[in-house]
């Protein structure tokens, strides 16, 4: 599993399936056995070794599309970047419906800021090869354009809590649910679960409810919530007790005091 780290420019390869099963083009002998010893020696961390192997098929074969995306994978995680857009761009002449080779020029066009050419690329991934960074990307890239509706549509793709948890896309996210007028209350269910284990983001989405949209009643649930799911915390505790407060409603800072006490 990829672990979405917000603006931590992620390569994604090929596993040794993919490779097997992908007939598209004839290769010789050699250029098959050589892709499958590449993928193996990148699965046991010897990229240099795997770089070394895609290197070879191109020098049999300089046309391969497969060797020249699973070699700029790599040169970009060795930090080449350069040669490995010019790697990808290649791979991309020769099979333009490749998904992986259309994410990964996806990312980093998206690392280097170019947002209209990172939209271009990961647009063309087919639906069923999207996982959530590609959503997280999109989405992003639609609320930097003020396009808030379509960001919200990308980001309700986002499964993955550690892409809740992501400072960046959180505060997108709730710049994007300020700008709409018409929501359905389900999309707050569904964040609380998500960041249900995160306080800073718990306290950002209690703030949210009480000044964004008034809903005093939200921000106490969703403290609540992550009193229920974690350790009694005196911050979480403060926040009710200031909302309780602001409300006039005494014995509820009375409990929610008591719960520091004891």
């Amino acid at each position: 599993m990829y672990k979405y780290l917000f603006l931590v420019f992620i390569f994604i390869g090929c596993s040794n399936n993919r490779l097997i099963e992908n007939k598209k083009k004839p290769e010789t002998k050699d250029e098959k056995y050589l892709l499958l010893k590449g993928a193996n020696l990148y699965s046991l961390g010897k990229k240099s070794a795997a770089l070394s192997t895609y290197e070879e098929i191109l020098r049999i074969n300089s046309k391969n599309s497969e060797a020249l995306r699973e070699k700029a994978i790599i040169e970009g995680q060795l930090g080449n970047k350069t040669q490995a857009e010019k790697d990808l761009t290649k791979a991309l002449s020769l099979d333009p419906k490749d998904n992986l080779t259309l994410k990964n020029l996806g990312y980093l066009n998206f690392e280097k800021k170019n947002y209209k050419k990172s939209l271009e690329y990961l647009n063309k991934v087919s639906l069923d090869f999207r996982d959530d960074q590609d959503y997280f990307i999109l989405g992003y890239i639609e609320f930097l354009n003020g396009n808030y509706l379509n960001s919200l549509k990308y980001y309700e793709g986002v499964k993955d809590e550690d892409i809740f948890n992501n400072d960046l896309f959180f505060d997108s996210y709730l710049n994007n649910l300020e700008k709409i007028d018409t929501l359905n209350g389900d999309i707050f269910f569904k964040i609380e679960d998500k960041i249900k284990k995160n306080k800073f983001n718990t306290i950002k989405l209690s703030k949210f409810y009480s000044n964004s949209l008034n809903r005093d009643d939200l921000s106490e649930r969703v403290l609540k919530s992550y009193l229920t799911y974690n350790k009694v915390d005196q911050d979480i505790i403060n926040k009710l007790v200031k909302l309780y407060y602001k409300n006039g409603d005494k014995e509820k800072v009375k409990r929610a005091l008591n719960l520091i006490s004891n």
